[in-house]
């Protein structure tokens, strides 16, 4: 008898222990999916509206799952867990194990942010995987059609969300981020179509809307507006381009070398853009000047290397200047 009591209280103890890792994981799971704060002291004036940090959360999200990386695929991952437990968590499910059906969140249901926060990780699931076939693209060009699919799909719950944030239950400043968040991935949409009027009216729309934002808060909150806008920059220029402006080169070029390099989306279209304006340039370089010596260049190699040199070296100096 005093050897059983022994094992059931073992067993007691050992469950209790599992029990309180359970709540442990458990609770760090629901600390996610706890209402998004509503930010800053600013947002205090806007009363009990509802309100969300768009870029804040994104970007967060974006940087703490994969996207440092580049790993588009392990954000995708990511999104669709979270849209999992927040649906979970606001008993807003879609049908159960045996049948779907299909659900809206609707401006009756905003009485709760985390109903938003569900429409934007629509967005940035369908963003994510856009991303992940452009990188794959590029050894299967087929996927490129699938990746324009998904792009459409990013917008159109962006324009949702945007949508939704036109209540009068949502503050002014999270209204704003949603129209910026809608022009910048209808901007990449058009900018994949090479639709250049149209992705730079987008990306125009996307910045102003920043640059306000940063206006209108402390220093500390703007960093995060003044990188998107910076981050957008590269991509108007190189729609201004193609429209026809031929200076946007020579700031791409000063915007590459400042940054180190140019990532995303516009990255290897600034690169051919770069190699094809060099070269048209060697067509008509026929000598250089070397040391008070006038020397015939014949080599297209050549050419386009001496092109590239002058070309780095003018854009340091102006960089030095600045």
């Amino acid at each position: 008898m005093a050897a059983e009591k022994q094992v059931a209280a073992g067993g007691g103890g050992s469950s209790s222990g599992g029990s309180g890792g359970g709540r442990g994981a458990g609770g760090e799971e629901n600390k996610e999916n706890e209402r998004p704060s509503a930010g800053s002291k600013a947002n205090k004036e806007f009363g009990d509206s509802l309100s969300l940090e768009i870029l804040q959360i994104i970007k967060e999200s974006q940087q703490q799952h994969g996207l440092r990386h580049g790993d588009f695929q392990r954000y995708r991952g990511y999104c669709s867990r979270r849209q999992r437990r927040l649906r979970k968590t606001l008993n807003f499910k879609m049908g159960n194990r045996h049948k779907f059906t299909g659900k809206k969140v609707t401006e009756d249901l905003l009485t709760d942010n985390r109903y938003l926060l569900l429409v934007l990780m629509d967005a940035e699931r369908a963003w994510s995987y856009a991303m992940q076939l452009k990188q794959e693209a590029n050894t299967e060009p087929r996927k490129r059609f699938h990746l324009l699919s998904r792009l459409r799909k990013a917008v159109k719950h962006a324009e949702e969300l945007e949508r939704l944030c036109e209540s009068n239950r949502v503050d002014a400043k999270t209204k704003l981020e949603a129209q910026a968040y809608t022009a910048y991935l209808s901007g990449m949409l058009r900018f994949e179509h090479q639709e250049w009027k149209a992705a730079i009216e987008a990306f125009n729309k996307c910045k102003t809307i920043y640059e306000k934002l940063a206006s209108a808060f402390t220093e500390e909150q703007a960093v995060l507006y003044n990188q998107r806008v910076e981050e957008i920059s590269p991509n108007i220029r190189y729609c201004a381009y193609n429209i026809g402006d031929q200076s946007a080169i020579n700031e791409l070029m000063q915007m590459r070398l400042r940054s180190g390099g140019t990532e995303g989306l516009l990255a290897e279209k600034l690169e051919a853009l770069i190699t094809q304006t060099r070269a048209k340039q060697a067509a008509t370089m026929s000598e250089v000047e070397w040391r008070g010596r006038t020397v015939p260049v014949k080599i297209d190699k050549v050419r386009i290397f001496l092109l590239g040199l002058a070309d780095n070296e003018a854009a340091i100096a102006q960089v030095k200047n600045v």
